[in-house]
């Protein structure tokens, strides 16, 4: 293969690289091979033009960039020299593509170590050359990721950690909080849970001049005088907050095996979070449990949407709001003249032939309705609360005895990896001698790295008591009770996006606008809140408060405007369009008359006195009628009492706060629907004496209602919603309390399976439901005297006329 030496030199281009895959004894350095090109050249009277180089790029992929330009420059290429065939490559088949197509193109070849020329050889062994450089990298690699998977499964895998945390300087397993960092994540989640989405924590970051955590790396680099290298991010952006803010390391939890790569120098993919290796508890917390689970809850119920504009408003209740009907969540609209205001999204966006109706209410009808809520469960079980410290949910901290003991326990994980290295090494040369020297010097590097590890965790022990105890940053939650937050919350009168974020679990709103509350941490258990009956109640008072406005007037006249902005100014949830309504109960009782003159649009009617005595008809109303109310009056009766004389009823306190005022003295016995009273039962508040309806009898207290011609016209539909609930009590007949209150657990997520199998099985032994769904006449009878006797009925109406029992009798049978 020796070149004939001639007069003209033959001009050549040299190839050398070097990587990680390569065995550092066996495989001559860099330098080394371009004085092997060197030598060669001079003996063989050749001129080198260029030496094209790659360092630290793996041989089994070929999109190395100076081999690229060796490729790109093949026009002005003849010869092209190298140490050996691994210098191409490792790659079987691309390298024999490779000697394949420099055949093709007439370009020549010269492995020196090979003793191969293109021009002269007919190397019959090439392809075996090939197989065997390849089978090199693959053994390396697999090996490799046999440990680094063994590293992963254990957690003992060193790495970067991300920001906010920063390895012990003596013992790499041991991960402390960086302190500056983890004050910035800090301000990003208090940023974050004052309402803000993750962009406008960015800009809100940026615009405070807030470090970016590649600006703190450059800076700390360069205080060590050391150069850096990455690219630098002056702004936060969009992922930047996202990744550092919502990664759950902050939560003291280690993932490992979150990537994977199948082939050699191929594309990581991402590993599904239930296939990843997890270790909860792995290292100090900058989040806890409580502040982590939040984030995400917030994160999750955000809306989320490709808008980058900046947002004008800060809509309070997103995210928490959901459709009764389709089960869409609600999406809020700002109008000048309407105040602020939500909407069924699925209605909002496709129309009536998704959604019916528009399921509108306004913010301020739901901070209020919020805000009573609370109070409800700040007053009806204030000692409860008052109990429950937060000081429950600090951080778990680290003292020097738990650090000793970390480290006792590293120092023995370590030393049995060490142990299990030198079992698999025994196992693969026994298995391979041939591969003796290949396979030693593999796992040399890897026995070197876990003995310097054992020496470092030696050392930290040795040096435990001289130092002072490996720092641990916690986060140290102020000592108020959860009371005291409560209080603190409803002083303000009107919640903050945090705020809501942090009480409210979701809000059901139907197609009247009406609402139900669910709270977090159990705070629906606390106490009842009747929205429907606080919304008739509050209608009424401003309906009483539009009379007392008549009362008041000197000019003879009104208009809807004036009326309105006088509730308006006393506190109202009320607007010009929102009392039209109102107006027209004042003209339908005959207190006012339209005039039909524009300034002067209604004219007051009624006497100052017929006034006040349509005002207090309403407030009687208000007081009374209610069902409750009317059953104990009549059972009071039956027992030959007088309700007006013999006791004393107080009316005055709303039906949904009567349990609290009950539990703070307010009374000697009180009339309570379930779960109020076993709940008060629970807590040692009181005890049920008697019960309404096992007193009372059959009283018809839930009836389903329809017009004549829907009866007539749908007897399929009647019959089959009949049937469904004729099921229902079927299984009630059939199955035990426990069964019972297991099956109808969902239906009260704020209540627990105990307290409702208590419920159930109080009503189950004083017989309160049916067997059948038939209408009886006798309790129609028993309806009306209840009525009657409480004065709210008139005039009694006949059973024929107003009951059907066809349906119920079939549902029966």
């Amino acid at each position: 293969m020796i070149q004939a030496l001639t007069d003209t030199p033959l001009v050549i281009d040299g190839y050398v690289r070097l990587s990680r895959d390569d065995n550092k004894r066996n495989y001559s350095s860099i330098e080394n091979q371009k004085k092997i090109i060197q030598q060669y050249a001079e003996e063989n009277n050749m001129i080198i033009r260029h030496i094209y180089e790659d360092d630290g790029i793996s041989g089994y992929s070929f999109n190395r960039p100076d081999f690229q330009k060796m490729m790109a420059s093949l026009d002005t290429i003849n010869v092209i020299v190298a140490k050996d065939l691994s210098r191409i490559g490792r790659h079987n088949a691309k390298v024999l593509l490779f000697l394949e197509e420099m055949e093709e193109m007439g370009k020549r070849v010269i492995l020196i170590d090979d003793n191969y020329d293109s021009f002269y050889s007919d190397d019959d062994i090439i392809g075996i050359k090939t197989w065997d450089n390849e089978r090199h990298v693959k053994n390396t690699s697999r090996k490799v990721k046999r440990i680094k998977r063994m590293e992963q499964e254990s957690g003992t895998l060193v790495s970067q950690p991300p920001f906010g945390f920063t390895r012990h300087p003596l013992n790499k397993q041991i991960i402390l909080i960086d302190e500056e960092a983890a004050a910035i994540l800090n301000l990003e989640k208090e940023i974050y849970l004052d309402g803000n989405g993750i962009r406008k924590t960015a800009e809100i970051l940026t615009d405070r001049g807030v470090p970016t955590p590649s600006m703190i790396d450059k800076e700390r680099h360069e205080s060590l005088g050391l150069v850096y290298k990455k690219q630098v991010a002056y702004q936060w952006s969009y992922g930047m907050v996202k990744d550092t803010l919502f990664n759950d390391y902050n939560n003291g939890i280690l993932r490992t095996h979150k990537k994977e790569r199948t082939t050699i120098n191929g594309k990581d993919k991402k590993v599904p979070r239930e296939n990843q290796y997890i270790f909860p508890n792995h290292h100090p917390k900058i989040f806890d449990d409580d502040t982590m689970k939040l984030l995400n809850e917030v994160k999750d119920s955000r809306h989320h949407s490709q808008y980058r504009g900046q947002r004008a408003h800060v809509n309070l209740f997103s995210g928490c709001l959901y459709c009764k009907d389709c089960g869409w969540k609600l999406t809020a609209i700002n109008r000048p003249n309407r105040g602020k205001y939500y909407v069924c999204g699925t209605y909002n966006k496709k129309g009536k032939q998704f959604c019916q109706h528009a399921h509108l209410v306004t913010e301020e009808t739901l901070m209020d309705a919020l805000v009573k809520y609370l109070i409800l469960c700040r007053d009806s079980l204030a000692d409860i609360i008052q109990n429950f410290d937060l000081a429950k949910l600090k951080v778990e901290t680290y003292t020097p005895t738990d650090s000793k003991q970390r480290l006792e326990a590293e120092l023995e994980k370590v030393k049995e990896e060490l142990k299990v290295l030198i079992t698999q090494k025994v196992k693969e040369i026994t298995a391979n001698p041939s591969m003796n020297e290949i396979i030693t010097e593999t796992y040399a590097a890897l026995q070197k790295d876990k003995m310097e590890r054992i020496s470092a965790i030696e050392k930290t022990l040795q040096d435990l008591t001289k130092e002072p105890h490996i720092p641990s940053t916690t986060i140290k939650p102020s000592l108020h009770t959860a009371l005291d937050i409560l209080n603190e919350v409803l002083e303000k009168k009107e919640l903050s996006r945090k705020d809501i974020e942090v009480l409210v679990e979701k809000i059901i709103v139907d197609k009247d606008g009406n609402i139900d509350i669910y709270l977090k941490h159990g705070l629906g258990n606390l106490a009842a809140y009747d929205f429907r009956a606080d919304k008739e109640n509050l209608k009424l008072t401003m309906l009483i408060e539009s009379i007392r406005l008549l009362e008041k007037d000197k000019t003879g006249f009104t208009s809807v405007k004036f009326l309105a902005d006088s509730l308006k100014k006393m506190g109202y949830p009320m607007h010009k369009k929102k009392f039209v309504t109102y107006m027209e109960h004042l003209l339908d009782l005959g207190l006012v008359e339209k005039t039909g003159i524009y300034h002067y649009p209604y004219r007051i009617v009624a006497s100052r006195q017929q006034l006040r005595d349509v005002e207090k008809m309403f407030i009687m109303v208000g007081q009374t009628g209610g069902m409750p109310e009317m059953v104990f009056e009549y059972i009071l009766k039956q027992h030959g009492m007088d309700p007006a004389t013999d006791v004393e009823i107080n009316q005055s306190i709303d039906f949904g706060s009567t349990a609290a005022a009950f539990a703070e003295g307010k009374g000697d016995y009180t009339v309570e629907f379930e779960p109020g009273a076993t709940s008060l039962e629970s807590e040692g508040k009181g005890y049920v004496v008697a019960s309404l309806g096992e007193d009372s009898g059959y009283v018809p207290y839930t009836a389903y209602s329809a017009k004549q011609s829907y009866i007539e016209e749908n007897p399929e539909i009647i019959q089959g919603f009949v049937n469904a609930l004729q099921k229902g009590m079927d299984f009630v007949q059939s199955h035990t309390p426990e069964e019972i209150a297991k099956v109808i657990e969902p239906q009260f997520p704020e209540t627990d399976l105990e307290t409702i199998t208590t419920i159930v099985t109080r009503y189950y032994d004083q017989d309160t439901w049916k067997d059948n769904l038939v209408f009886e006449e006798d309790s129609f009878n028993l309806l009306q005297d209840i009525l009657e006797s409480a004065g709210e009925l008139e005039q009694r109406a006949p059973y024929s006329d107003l009951v059907t029992t066809e349906f119920a009798q079939k549902a029966a049978k």
